[in-house]
C-alpha cells in the first residue's frame, strides 16, 4: 500500500509539474518544443520510479488536460502525438540489436508520429485544406526544418539516456531522501 501511495502521489506531482512546463511552452515561444520534451522526461522518471502502468496513466492525464486547457494546441499535439509517450516505447526500440536498424526504426517512428500530429493539426486548423502549390523556397525550407527535426529527435533520444543515468546516479537518492523526511 505504501508503494502504491508513493506512486500515485509522485505521478500527481509530476502531472502538475508537466502541465506547468507545458504552459511555459505556450507563454515562451522558443519553448514550444522544449516544454513537451521536458514533460516527457518526467514520464521517463515516473516509469523508472512507479512502473509502466502508472507512467502511461500520467501520460494520459497530462495529454487530456493539455488538449483541453492549453491555449496553444501545437504544444499539446507535440506532447500527445510525439514526445509524451516516447519514453514509454523507447525500451522496445532500444532492444533492437543492430545500431543502424535501431536508429532507422526510431527515426521512422518520429516521422510517422510527426506526420500524424501535424496532419491532425492541419485538419483542425484548416478544414478546407491548404493550397498544394509551393514555391521552391518553401519546399527547401520545409525540407530543412524536417531534417533539423530529425536531428533534434535523434539528439533528444541520446539525451534521454544520459538524463536517466544522471537521475539514477544523483537525483534518485536525493528525491527519496527528501520524500522520507
Amino acid at each position: 500500500m505504501k508503494k502504491q501511495s508513493f506512486s500515485i502521489a509522485l505521478c500527481g506531482v509530476f502531472g502538475a509539474l508537466s502541465i506547468v512546463v507545458m504552459l511555459l511552452g505556450v507563454i515562451i515561444p522558443i519553448a514550444m518544443y522544449i516544454a513537451p520534451a521536458l514533460a516527457a522526461l518526467l514520464v521517463m522518471i515516473a516509469m523508472e520510479e512507479c512502473g509502466s502502468k502508472m507512467a502511461w496513466t500520467l501520460y494520459g492525464a497530462v495529454s487530456l488536460i493539455s488538449l483541453l486547457f492549453l491555449p496553444d494546441k501545437e504544444v499539446a499535439f507535440v506532447y500527445v502525438f510525439l514526445l509524451g509517450y516516447y519514453p514509454l516505447i523507447k525500451p522496445r526500440f532500444d532492444a533492437i540489436r543492430r545500431g543502424w536498424v535501431r536508429v532507422l526504426a526510431k527515426l521512422g517512428f518520429f516521422n510517422l508520429a510527426l506526420a500524424v500530429a501535424y496532419g491532425m493539426l492541419m485538419l483542425l486548423l484548416f478544414p478546407g485544406g491548404l493550397s498544394m502549390q509551393r514555391q521552391p523556397i518553401e519546399i527547401l525550407t520545409t525540407a530543412a526544418v524536417w531534417l533539423m527535426g530529425n536531428l533534434a529527435f535523434y539528439l533528444f533520444d541520446k539525451a534521454m539516456v544520459s538524463f536517466l543515468r544522471l537521475y539514477q546516479l544523483v537525483w534518485k537518492r536525493r528525491l527519496h531522501r527528501m520524500l522520507r523526511h
